[in-house]
């Protein structure tokens, strides 16, 4: 049982230390963020699952023991999940202004007569 409990807690520092590489070696694009995102979210689960099966006591110890590494995890996810948000706020901001070129021209095309005043060139 013993044993037992142990692999438990290796295996939860196991994801620990996978979410750590993949936010660290992540190559800045929005497109792998968010599956890093979605990687992680996977071990967050798995974790939950396995601290189920600890005590309160254990999980306590783990705690204490690999506090640098859940703080790493977190600060890295942190950065990362700020530059998805950066990203995102460009893109709509791009959306912006294509629905405003966009109106601009189907209201200059919805005229009958043109805008521009026809002068003998």
């Amino acid at each position: 049982m013993v044993s037992e409990k142990l692999s438990l807690i290796e295996q939860k520092k196991e994801h620990l230390e996978d979410m750590l590489d993949r936010l660290i070696n992540w190559d800045q694009s929005a497109d792998t963020a968010q599956y890093i995102i979605d990687q992680n979210q996977e071990s967050i689960e798995e974790i939950l699952g396995l601290d189920k099966c600890l005590s309160s006591e254990q999980l306590a110890d783990f705690t204490e023991k690999n506090r640098w590494l859940i703080e790493q995890v977190i600060a890295v996810q942190e950065r990362v999940i700020t530059e998805i948000k950066k990203e995102s706020a460009v893109l709509a901001d791009q959306m912006k202004q294509v629905n405003r070129k966009d109106k601009v021209v189907s209201h200059y095309m919805d005229k009958e007569k043109s805008l521009f005043v026809d002068r003998d060139v």
